[in-house]
């Protein structure tokens, strides 16, 4: 097997994993309570990480306004019901950029282009979305580190995932 096919491979399975550890953590963010697989005393707690005004895309609006207290307005979608704390919450919005970045992917092997994204284009597509995720998933760390003070296993292992799949992407030819 060449190395492209192999980096190919490689990216399809961390992709898949990426994609399984983010539903898992869909299923915690909206679990009444944080599941056993996911409490390791105080310093490792997803239920705090993933019930954390933090777990939501509009969290950075909670950072600025309640954290840093900016004069800005309090933005607060997940609060409007389940549908929109779904599309919002950062675990559901990482597993549809993951399955993005594996239709890319696949396209991308096929010689073909997906949706709005041109063949040629692809590969810069995969590595943008990957550094966008690795920045974002720095950004929650932070979050976890300094504001939370407790981690969650599962984020991290997914922003491991994300660095590894950016250094494999990183390799493929354009």
């Amino acid at each position: 097997m060449d190395t492209q096919k192999k980096l190919f491979v490689s990216l399809i399975v961390l992709l898949s994993i990426g994609m399984l550890d983010s539903l898992f953590l869909v299923y915690e963010h909206f679990s009444p309570t944080a599941s056993k697989y996911c409490t390791f005393g105080e310093g490792f707690d997803c239920g705090i990480v993933n019930k954390s005004p933090y777990a939501n895309l509009d969290g950075i609006s909670y950072l600025l306004t309640i954290d840093f207290k900016l004069p800005i307005p309090l933005i607060d979608i997940a609060g409007l019901g389940v549908f929109f704390d779904l599309v919002t919450s950062n675990a559901f919005l990482g597993f549809l950029t993951l399955l993005f970045i594996l239709l890319l992917l696949i396209a991308r092997y096929e010689k073909k282009g997906f949706l709005w994204v041109k063949y040629e284009k692809t590969t810069a597509w995969i590595k943008g979305l990957l550094i966008f995720g690795v920045i974002y998933g720095f950004y929650l760390f932070l979050i976890q580190h300094f504001i939370l003070k407790t981690y969650c296993l599962f984020c991290l292992f997914l922003d491991l995932i994300l660095l590894i799949g950016l250094i494999l992407a990183w390799r493929l030819k354009k």
